[in-house]
């Protein structure tokens, strides 16, 4: 098996579901990897996924993740020799069956069920972080989590679930890595897309109900049971970014799933948690309070009083993910000292150019950002020239209505002289006045003199 190109400095990489579009696909990923890199400056990190870029969305932000691939001895061996370890985070479930993939063809299904192979992961081990598991995990699951030098789950149930399927050993609980969201997005930033959210229409001009998309929970429904006017939907289709300055904004965040609310209390929005199923409850009791999750649209109101006493995660909590990412990157740091590497020494120059290029990233996005919002205020000038202009039209069809109005009763007055008219000519035609002519004229002339 082939050693990485460099042992002067670390490499692992990142099992992700960010090539799905949701909130949590794309905040465990990005979370991972900046945590992993405050404890290993200037190591190398990269992202897969089971479809990876083969399946681009807006949603990624343009962070990219390599499609995992075929689970063939060729393709693991390249993985292995890519890096020196390997985290696994994905949000879906460890363990659930191809049926409940949530990727068409069980594309990756063996990844993250089996792992590598027991001979890559001697050079290459996995590390899995703050997973869930499903229900009845198989034995190739087991198998593969036995080998790993470190496991994290994210709630107890997870961990209920390993150990009565007779997984043994240390299994930590650790709360969902959203609670350390902290500057992920730059808090000026963030202002600066709300100002944008609320030019292009998509939240309004004061505070506002966010609501995650549900099925069992319609905006119209949240609306006339809340009584609320300003209930909004964390759009769809829209970078990390963008939902992170919906559900700053928000005066309560009504989620419907575990990241959302975990992000939400990161950032210190008051949530609760509709969780009809009873599967996002889990982990969300690792950092909130019972009171803040509902399974029934009735109880939203109580739950709600109940957020807006309880909207800061513990402290504990909180520390509890900080440890966990010590224990993480301890674990990726053994294996890179296995693998040869020198802890010690460093690469100047590419150390360097990785900052560099991070810190070329960042000035583009800022860029990116300043050029989104010259189009917004472009666009507000246009609609608001739009509404000037409708407004325009609207006083236009009031006059014209006015000019009809009195058209119609000129033409009415035109009609009724006309028939006068005729009743005029149709008198004079008669026998009376045409014999009676002669005796009129005589008497005129006679009043006359």
């Amino acid at each position: 098996m082939r050693e990485p190109t460099s042992r002067t400095i670390g490499a692992f990489a990142i099992w992700t579901s960010s090539d799905l579009p949701g909130f949590g696909d794309q905040l465990f990923a990005r979370l991972t990897e900046r945590e992993l890199l405050h404890r290993l400056p200037g190591w190398r990190s990269s992202w897969y996924a089971p479809l990876g870029w083969t399946r681009p969305s807006p949603e990624d932000g343009g962070y990219v993740a390599a499609p995992l691939g075929d689970h063939s001895s060729e393709r693991i061996e390249q993985i292995a020799a890519a890096a020196d370890a390997s985290v696994l985070a994905p949000t879906f479930p460890l363990g659930a069956p191809p049926s409940d993939w949530p990727y068409p063809d069980g594309a990756a299904h063996s990844y993250f069920t089996e792992g590598l192979d027991p001979e890559a992961e001697r050079s290459h081990p996995l590390v899995s972080s703050c997973v869930r598991i499903a229900d009845r995990p198989p034995v190739e699951l087991l198998n593969a989590l036995a080998r790993q030098p470190y496991l994290a789950v994210r709630d107890g149930r997870s961990r209920d679930r390993l150990v009565a399927a007779g997984l043994s050993g240390d299994i930590p609980v650790v709360p969902n890595p959203a609670l350390l969201l902290g500057d992920l997005v730059d808090a000026d930033a963030l202002r600066t897309r709300t100002q944008h959210l609320r030019q292009l229409g998509v939240l309004p001009a004061e505070g506002s109900i966010v609501l995650t998309q549900s099925a069992d929970l319609p905006l119209d429904a949240v609306r006339d049971f809340l009584a609320a006017d300003h209930v909004v939907a964390l759009p769809d289709g829209v970078v990390l970014e963008d939902r992170l300055a919906v559900l700053k904004a928000a005066s309560v965040v009504i989620a419907t799933d575990e990241h959302v609310a975990a992000a939400s209390a990161a950032i210190g929005t008051p949530w609760v948690l509709f969780d009809p199923t009873g599967e996002e409850r889990w982990p969300a009791l690792e950092f909130g309070s019972p009171k803040q999750i509902v399974d029934r649209p009735e109880r939203l109101t109580d739950a709600i009083s109940a957020a807006l006493r309880f909207t800061a995660p513990s402290v504990h909590a909180k520390r509890a993910v900080a440890t966990h990412f010590d224990h993480v990157a301890a674990a990726v740091e053994q294996a890179f000292t296995a693998r040869g590497g020198d802890l010690v020494r460093r690469i100047a120059d590419l150390a360097e150019e990785n900052n560099a290029l991070r810190h070329a990233q960042w000035r583009l996005r800022d860029r990116m950002l300043v050029e989104r919002q010259k189009l917004a205020d472009t666009l507000a000038d246009a609609w608001r020239e739009v509404a000037e202009a409708k407004a325009d039209a609207a006083r236009t069809r009031e006059e014209l209505a006015v000019v009809q109005s009195q058209l119609r009763e000129l033409r009415n007055e035109i009609d009724r002289l006309s028939l006068d008219s005729r009743e005029l000519d149709a008198l004079r035609n008669t026998k009376l006045l045409r014999w009676s002519q002669p005796m009129r004229d005589a008497y005129g002339k006679i009043k006359g003199s």
